[in-house]
């Protein structure tokens, strides 16, 4: 061989060596010895005894186990034949070379058992003296070794083409339409995966504007993302992909990640739901409508109360001023002895007599505290199924009672005896029942009467969990405790017991920061309820709370009687409710103007857009307010009043 031959064995070993740093990758070119032998100009490698001067088995050896290896430098494959500067013949053996081994694709990762290959140099003794040949060599780092390279190129192999069917089978729109999901909380613990979803997005987007998609992939293997498509958050991207009906997509994954009591905590809506939502508004020039606010007693025509004050009557819209106060103060009324009535006999028989109503607001009336809104924009256009634009919300920003949102999140509430937790923050509350029977109901020993069991994850402001028998209850004490299992905020604590047996509700509250207490203790009898006691600082009608400027377990009095805004103007469109506005009574909280089972027909395809709108549009706060207690004629209830006027003075329990 000539004498610069070791120039370049050296070059090539220092440039595998540099290549070495990263991942290796072969390619499938054929027989590239010969390619090397061939690659001499002609009269640059003799004949040396039997064989050309650079044909030996080293070199050989050293050649076709690393002569087709590349690697992937910012996405640009290099070989270890890209040398500059080496003298001839060498320089143009090394671009042929180079160029050949360009020509051909990546194949799989580069993995031997060997830890050199060729030989650095060899000494052949002649009879007169040694000679010394150099050659081909290099080392291979532990990186690149493997005691079985077939089993890893094998795995390597199914990745890629686990990767290449992730790029090019999932659809923009699909993984747009995930991360919608995610980034509007509406699927089961979606930000664990929002890393993985706009990681995968980028080489989604990368793929598609690549010069060369083979060299892409291969750069792009090791990314945390490359097995997306296996994933489960990858399942339900290929399953939106394939076509199949997002909110089936989205059950199918839910099945295989959520426990099976899971509700999710809000709507499935993406950006594209969102502008059609927006597209039908439009159309039906209703944008003016969205934007809410508290009513006022000044918006409501006193054609549509059944009861007004004399002393708020002359602020109402078209209402009538000046009439007389009452000057002489009634004796008290013992509400002891309050007369039972039907709310339809109360209508109808005493509210034409009274001059002043006042409301016994009960520890039990705590989640019945409700607000009426109304538009900002007095000319909008109905957003709603009835005539106008009035709306109402319960505390917790709910259109109902608790028992409305255990039955919305998918509790029984058709049972013999019930028992619900509800709270107002992000923490993990856990409801547990000791039966008399020692057996204890919580969330690891559901036996089939724990059936809502919310923020273990993705919490939410209005959780809830119950328990229920349907049956008839075993006799005993059954014990109630409220255990907080995570905790995540200092604000809002506290919690509300609502027990119901054979229709008869009860609340009990508890407004301190919750670890484990004892709340309750339910002794049944002869199957009958027939004793609830709280404990340990929870309350019952017994003790008087504040709540909105009210005072509980005292006699407020009523500025305004009216019913839900659904049967003003002879509707009766929907669950009606009897309001009573109390006199004072401020919410102090911002509250939610808009829910889905009000929406106008018009606006049902877009309901689950306005599931989130109507939490992203929610009422200011505000000093001039129509708030009061609530009943629904969907739920058993009872409260008491005391009526007076010119010729009645008595208090009344009206049943609802």
């Amino acid at each position: 061989m000539t004498n610069q031959f070791h120039i370049f064995a050296k070059a090539v070993e220092k440039r595998f060596r540099k290549m070495s740093a990263g991942e290796l990758y072969t390619t499938n070119v054929d027989d590239i010895f010969n390619v090397y032998l061939d690659a001499f100009p002609p009269g640059t490698n003799p004949i040396f005894r039997t064989n050309t001067e650079h044909d030996c088995s080293c070199c050989k050896q050293f050649i076709r186990n690393v002569g087709h290896v590349v690697a992937l430098e910012n996405g640009t494959m290099s070989t270890v034949w890209d040398i500059p500067n080496l003298p001839e013949p060498y320089a143009t053996v090394a671009k042929t070379l180079d160029e050949y081994v360009q020509s051909h694709s990546i194949q799989s990762i580069f993995r031997t058992k060997e830890v050199a290959f060729g030989a650095e140099q060899t000494i052949e003794l002649n009879e007169d003296r040694p000679h010394r040949w150099h050659h081909f060599f290099c080392t291979i780092a532990p990186r690149h070794r493997s005691t079985s390279p077939e089993a890893d190129r094998g795995r390597v192999s199914t990745n890629r083409g686990v990767f290449r069917r992730g790029l090019e089978e999932l659809t923009t729109d699909a993984l747009e339409t995930v991360r919608d999901l995610i980034n509007n909380n509406s699927i089961y613990r979606g930000a664990e995966h929002k890393a993985a979803v706009d990681e995968f997005t980028a080489l989604h987007r990368a793929y598609q504007d690549a010069p060369n998609k083979e060299t892409f992939i291969w750069s792009n293997l090791d990314k945390r993302s490359a097995l997306f498509r296996n994933t489960v958050i990858g399942t339900l991207v290929t399953d939106i992909s394939d076509g199949k009906d997002l909110e089936q997509a989205v059950r199918s994954f839910e099945h295989k990640v959520a426990p099976m009591n899971y509700k999710r905590p809000t709507a499935l809506i993406t950006a594209k739901m969102i502008d059609n939502a927006l597209a039908k508004l439009n159309e039906l020039g209703l944008e003016s409508a969205i934007e809410r606010r508290f009513a006022r007693i000044s918006d409501v025509s006193v054609n549509n109360v059944l009861f007004v004050d004399n002393a708020v009557r002359d602020q109402m819209r078209d209402g009538l001023a000046g009439l007389l106060m009452d000057a002489v103060k009634p004796v008290e009324v013992n509400i002891k002895n309050a007369d039972p009535i039907s709310m339809e006999d109360f209508l109808t028989e005493i509210v034409p007599q009274a001059r002043s109503i006042e409301l016994l607001v009960q520890n039990k009336h705590l989640s019945n505290f409700m607000s009426l809104t109304a538009p900002v924009d007095e000319q909008a256009g109905r957003l709603f199924k009835w005539d106008n634009n009035f709306a109402w919300s319960y505390d917790g920003d709910t259109a109902d009672s608790i028992k409305q949102r255990v039955k919305r999140a998918g509790g029984n509430v058709d049972a013999k005896l019930r028992v619900s937790l509800a709270w107002f923050n992000t923490d993990d509350l856990d409801l547990h029942v000791l039966e008399p029977n020692g057996n204890q109901i919580y969330y690891g020993n559901k036996c089939g009467k724990l059936d809502v069991d919310m923020n273990v994850s993705a919490p939410v402001r209005d959780a809830v969990e119950n328990v229920c028998w349907s049956g008839r209850p075993m006799d005993g004490d059954y014990i109630v405790r409220v255990h907080n299992f995570t905790k995540r905020e200092t604000i809002d604590v506290g919690f509300t017991l609502e027990v119901e047996f054979e229709g008869e509700i009860q609340h009990f509250s508890y407004d301190r920061a919750v670890r484990d207490v004892e709340a309750l203790i339910l002794t049944v009898h002869k199957g009958k309820l027939e004793k609830v006691r709280p404990l340990h600082g929870v309350v019952s009608g017994a003790a008087s709370q504040e709540k909105w400027g009210v005072m509980t377990e005292t006699l407020v009095p009523v500025d305004t009687l009216m019913a839900s805004p659904n049967h003003w103007d002879l509707q009766q469109i929907g669950n009606k409710h009897w309001f009573f506005m109390l006199k004072d009574c401020r919410n102090p909280d911002t509250t939610r103007g808009i829910y889905n089972e009000f929406l106008m027909n018009e606006l049902e395809e877009h309901r689950k857009v306005f599931e989130v709108l109507g939490s992203k549009t929610k009422c200011p706060a505000a000093e001039e307010q129509l708030s009061g207690i609530g009943f629904s004629s969907t739920r058993k209830d009872q409260a008491t009043v005391v009526v007076k006027g010119d010729r009645i003075n008595r208090a009344l329990t009206i049943t609802f």
